[in-house]
Formats: C-alpha cells, sequence, structure tokens
C-alpha cells in the first residue's frame, strides 16, 4: 500500500496495488493512461479518514505492453503522472531504489554461457548521471588470466528502456587469449556471465521476464514429443465416419540440471505470456506454455531440472520444414561464367 502523497515519478506496478488517500472528505479521483482512456473516475467516500482503491496492479499490468508506462493520477485537484514498471511479483525495494542498481532481470547471481548462446540484458536508466556499459573480460592466455575491458553496443537515454545484445560471442579476442568469463557493468549494475561449454540445446526461447524485458532461455535436457489428435464420427448410412480429425502439435521440454540462475530464468518463463522459440538466435514461432513443473526444494544433494509442456501458438500447431540438399554454389554465383 502506497500514499496518494508519497507516489513519485517512477514506481513498480506492485507498489501502487493499493492506494490510500488520507481526507475527511469525499475525494474525486482518475486514473488515465497516456492514450487519454478513463481506466477508474470516481467518487469515493472516507472510512476511518482515508479512501483506499484495490487492486490497481491486476488493472494496470494488462496495459503495459512492455517494461514501462504512464499514467496520470488526479486525486482531487492534483494530479501526478508516474512512470510503471511492470512486475510481476512484489519487490523488495521501490523502482527509484532498484532500477539505478539493478538490470531488469530475476537473475541475481552469476550466469552460465557459451560462444552459441545468444544473451540479453535491459536497462532503464533513471539515475542523474547516464551510466557506461563496459564489458570487464577475463581471458585464459595459457599461463594467467588477462582482463581487458570491451565495449557493449547500444544507445542509453535518461528514462528509456536500453535493449543490450550481450552474447559471449562479440567478446571473443585470440590476441588475449580464451574467453572465460565476462562482467556487463552499467553504473551500479553488474551481471556476471561464466563462458564454459555447454550441452547442444534442444530447445530455445525467448521470453518476456516478470519485468516486461526480453531474455533467452535455453533447454539442455531432451524434448518429449507427443502430439494430441481431437476425432469426431458419427455413424452415416449405417457406418462410421470420421468426420473432423484435429492434430495438436505438444512438446514436453526438460530444462536440464540448473544453477540458481537457471531457477530463476526458468520461474520467469513459468509466469511469462510472450514466448517466442528461438531458433539460430533468431526468434520464429510464438508459442503457449500449457503446463510446468518447476517445483524444487533447497536440499544439498538435489539440483533443479523443470519440465515445461508447450505448443506453437498457431491454430495449425504441427509444422513441417522443407530439408533440401545443400548447394555447391549459393545464389550469388555467376552462371554466366565459364
Amino acid at each position: 500500500m502506497i500514499n496518494f502523497a508519497d507516489i513519485s515519478s517512477w514506481h513498480f506496478v506492485t507498489e501502487l496495488d493499493i492506494i490510500a488517500v488520507t481526507t475527511a472528505t469525499a475525494v474525486d479521483v482518475s486514473i488515465i493512461d497516456a492514450s487519454n482512456n478513463v481506466l477508474i473516475n470516481g467518487n469515493y467516500t472516507p472510512v476511518g479518514g482515508a479512501v483506499h482503491i484495490y487492486h490497481l496492479a491486476r488493472l494496470l499490468m494488462p496495459l503495459i505492453s512492455g517494461v514501462t508506462a504512464d499514467f496520470t493520477i488526479t486525486v482531487g485537484s492534483t494530479s501526478k503522472t508516474v512512470h510503471v514498471v511492470q512486475s510481476s511479483f512484489e519487490v523488495s525495494e521501490g523502482a527509484a531504489t532498484f532500477l539505478p542498481s539493478f538490470f531488469l532481470s530475476t537473475v541475481m547471481s552469476e550466469r552460465d554461457t557459451s560462444l552459441e548462446r545468444k544473451e540479453l540484458l535491459t536497462l532503464l536508466p533513471i539515475e542523474s548521471t547516464l551510466p557506461t556499459v563496459i564489458a570487464v573480460c577475463s581471458y585464459w592466455d595459457g599461463e594467467a588470466i588477462v582482463t581487458a575491458n570491451k565495449s557493449v553496443s547500444g544507445t542509453v537515454t535518461a528514462g528509456t528502456v536500453c535493449e543490450l545484445d550481450v552474447s559471449a560471442a562479440q567478446f571473443v579476442d585470440t590476441t588475449l587469449g580464451a574467453l572465460v568469463a565476462y562482467s556487463i557493468t552499467a553504473g551500479e549494475r553488474t551481471m556476471r556471465y561464466r563462458v564454459t561449454t555447454l550441452p547442444t540445446a534442444e530447445r530455445a526461447m525467448l521470453l518476456r521476464n516478470s519485468f516486461g524485458a526480453w531474455e533467452a532461455i535455453y533447454f539442455s535436457g531432451m524434448t518429449e514429443d507427443a502430439p494430441e489428435y481431437t476425432r469426431e464420427t458419427a455413424m452415416v448410412n449405417g457406418a462410421m465416419k470420421l468426420y473432423n480429425l484435429e492434430e495438436t502439435a505438444v512438446f514436453k521440454s526438460w530444462t536440464g540440471p540448473l544453477r540458481p540462475s537457471g531457477v530463476a530464468l526458468a520461474r520467469d518463463l513459468a509466469r511469462s505470456k510472450d514466448i517466442y522459440l528461438l531458433e539460430s538466435g533468431v526468434a520464429t514461432d510464438a508459442i503457449v506454455v500449457t503446463a510446468v513443473d518447476v517445483k524444487h526444494s533447497t536440499a544439498d544433494n538435489e539440483i533443479a531440472d523443470f519440465t515445461f509442456t508447450w505448443r506453437r501458438a498457431s491454430l495449425w500447431s504441427a509444422k513441417l520444414k522443407a530439408v533440401r540438399l545443400p548447394r555447391l554454389f549459393d545464389e550469388t554465383f555467376d552462371e554466366t561464367y565459364n
């Protein structure tokens, strides 16, 4: 719960779930979005010297298409425009404190990655001094660890969501040695990556995480193909007739063993509504996760391994990929040459 008098410029949507207004008389309260659509407009009578407006997070969450959206809250003659940041859960800190210190990810520990994997990070700079994004990379030259700073592409603008491609492949520098680790820093924010050889990923997905930012997750466990068929029959002219047959291509994917960072990301996948298959680093088909098993414990001898059941969002969920023999020459070959 937050008092209207304490509302500032930046808040997580969950911070605004209950707004209290201290007043001894009835007061008009309205909330409009950036397109001037009226979401709430009413006259509220106080109880015990205050008005309480409940469950605003459920109202505002669907209206935040990405990371953040603006809303204007008016109580009586006082209006406040608030930058509301998406959050699928209650954060231990307010947005004004969290955003200058962390990237928009639930992962708070070192991640595992490899040269074949795509890694995305998102930040929302609201601090007075714009941060410089740097990759601090560690290389093994055969005798010792060599450290070097590398630039990270991406434009950082105050109050604007900035998505960074921090995939390991771009930091490879054979003149320094083999890339073994790197940290992405932006002001107070730091995200650490360990570069290692990981099992071939059976599947990869691109998801909007709990803050509405895009992240990639890779499944190193197996994938089970379990298609479902709906058959509708009827007796026609004394014979059984199959008059409708629908196929739903359903898959069950195992994440494989997860470290704490992988657990946090997989839990975000379980919460996400916007998910795409990631193939060769490119988002392709939209998918829907229909069931999850993300149960795990803190036992020392247990390693988390989650399962996700999913299908393509398209009505035609089954898909055939054409496979052609490799060509000796591509389309740039000059066939007139002899």
